[in-house]
């Protein structure tokens, strides 16, 4: 039995006078009506984001004091250390802050934890900080609950300044500054924004305090190019909303990245296979981030630096050749912990699966739990022990708050941050039992509360001309929390057999309405490979249109999200 389609909005009258005021499709304006944008300056505005739209980066609480901490360290010398996470979001956000403190002539270093050291300020960080006589530390993309690491630096005569967008409002270090929009005093009005967006906000700010001469420099016009591209990369890596101060970032940050000339970005696109066809947001999730993770899972992040930071194209080459290897090394651990896990998971059948072992790698554990939590629908934890201590990584998508959730077992935990969808945690061997039924019991009490992706209208198959479908992509970027257009037709047949991919997962088709067929894919339909053989409809269908890029069976293509009965209600 298939679920009920999500709401279809109404016909909208005002979609034609607002197409015609805008020179845009119907369906392109449909989509905007059904998002809230209906009046033509707020639509224009949407469809072409303005860096001058930002606020204020002095709006957080502690940017003057921020700002002038580093101009004191600038005037006297001061070397700089940049404390960064090993993820994209972190990695990005670090080399954007020391190639902005090279165009200022400062000495800065990048100092990004390994992994198997923990998430932000560990033990390692604080003895690396005091040998190497710092002074100014600046964080990215961590630092918030880092509580008792800061306290001891600060103690030490150590200046912190935290820019992050983790952790809670509950056991806030107290660095010399705290710049992260998620907590509710912060000042900044735009919560969303990523690790490295806020670390782009800081040097946003420390340029607006020198003289306008700086700001007009082609050099500066060269780090902006990059950071905007560092950006992009980093926000949606990490999965952050593509709205408000995101939209706008990745908007100008994809353009720099088609454009930029950094040996770095280019050698990236390379490694990727995209050098020379352009990259969009979902090559930079699938493919430019997996790369640059790689570092940080299997080997060290400073080769994901080193990349971002070569002087010239044959130095970048050689580092992309090292991010290829650490790639190719992570696929094999990730497809030995992804067998052992799903195996496990089948024999799971609480509201969870919640599983550890002594012989995981804890640099893939991520990515496999976000395909077991997509394979078994619920909410997964898996956790690598190290001795007495176990690290471990959640993902989850079924509308539990997974960093609510790991908080109401806190008292079980050694640590634990993250987001709704995924989250990390470090446990004591002797209390993960405790904590694994606590967890189980956190979940049953709050049952799966997805919201169905809602549709932005009907439309028929005559208006998914190719033209109309590649200016629907005005809308773009799109990504989380902003996610492709979404569209019903009714009394659509299938036409043929349908088949499924070479994994078993999707289900090809081709699908017939107003006199069209057009080739489809329904996404993780391959189990309904005989329903459609035995019967070839009515059905309605909810999609999102896309080019076909190679257009073997016609120019557009349907990405199928639902395909229901048409008596469904």
């Amino acid at each position: 039995m298939q679920r009920a389609a999500a709401k279809m909005p109404p016909p909208d009258p005002r979609e034609r006078a607002l197409a015609r005021t805008l020179g845009l499709p119907d369906l392109v304006v449909r989509v905007l009506l059904a998002r809230g944008y209906d009046d033509p300056d707020r639509a224009r505005r949407f469809l072409r984001p303005d860096l001058g739209s930002l606020h204020d980066p002095f709006l957080f609480r502690d940017m003057e004091r921020a700002v002038g901490r580093i101009r004191q360290a600038l005037r006297a010398g001061e070397p700089i250390l940049i404390h960064g996470d090993y993820d994209v979001d972190g990695v990005t956000g670090t080399v954007l802050l020391h190639k902005f403190f090279s165009l200022l002539h400062a000495t800065s270093k990048p100092y990004v934890p390994a992994r198997g050291d923990g998430y932000s300020f560990s033990r390692a960080s604080v003895d690396a900080i005091l040998a190497g006589g710092h002074r100014l530390v600046i964080s990215v993309d961590n630092g918030t609950n880092a509580v008792g690491p800061i306290a001891e630096l600060q103690a030490r005569g150590v200046d912190v300044i935290v820019t992050d967008h983790h952790g809670t409002s509950e056991n806030v270090a107290a660095p010399f500054a705290l710049l992260n929009p998620r907590l509710p005093d912060a000042g900044y009005p735009d919560r969303e924004l990523a690790g490295c967006g806020v670390a782009f906000r800081l040097a946003a700010a420390l340029a607006r305090s020198f003289s306008g001469s700086m700001l007009q420099s082609p050099e500066f016009a060269d780090f902006l190019g990059d950071a905007m591209t560092y950006v992009a990369l980093g926000t949606i890596a990490d999965v952050a909303p593509l709205r408000g101060e995101n939209r706008t970032l990745v908007f100008h940050g994809m353009r720099a990245l088609a454009q930029s000339r950094n040996p770095g970005i280019r050698a990236l696109l390379d490694a990727a296979g995209l050098l020379h066809r352009g990259a969009d947001v979902e090559d930079i999730a699938f493919r430019i981030a997996p790369l640059l993770n790689a570092a940080g899972r299997v080997g060290h992040a400073n080769d994901a630096i080193a990349l971002l930071c070569a002087p010239g194209y044959s130095e970048a080459q050689v580092a992309a050749k090292v991010l290829e290897r650490h790639n190719e090394e992570r696929r094999r651990v990730e497809r030995q912990l992804q067998d052992d896990v799903l195996q496990r998971a089948a024999a799971e059948h609480g509201p969870a699966v919640v599983l550890a072992s002594d012989d995981w790698h804890p640099g893939v554990l991520g990515i496999v739990a976000a395909r077991a939590a997509e394979w078994t629908g619920k909410p997964v934890l898996l956790v690598a022990f190290r001795g007495d201590v176990g690290r471990g990584s959640g993902r989850c998508n079924t509308g539990l708050h997974l960093r609510h959730a790991l908080a109401d077992c806190g008292e079980f935990l050694v640590a634990h941050g993250g987001h709704a969808a995924a989250a990390g945690l470090e446990v004591r061997r002797d209390r993960f039992d405790a904590f694994r039924d606590r967890f189980l019991a956190v979940c049953r009490r709050s049952p799966a509360t997805a919201d169905e992706a809602p549709i932005d209208g009907a439309a028929t198959f005559g208006e998914l001309d190719p033209h109309t479908v590649r200016r629907l992509d005005m809308l773009g970027p799109f990504g989380s929390g902003h996610r492709r257009p979404r569209f019903a037709t009714r009394g659509v047949r299938t036409v043929g057999h349908p088949l499924t991919d070479v994994r078993g997962q999707d289900l090809r088709l081709r699908v017939a309405g107003d006199g069209q067929i057009l080739p489809a894919r329904l996404v993780r339909g391959g189990a309904r490979f005989e329903e459609v053989r035995r019967r070839n409809g009515p059905w309605t269908l909810v999609y999102s249109p896309r080019l076909n890029p190679r257009g073997e069976d016609g120019p557009v293509q349907l990405e199928v999200h639902e395909l229901l009965d048409d008596d469904t209600p």
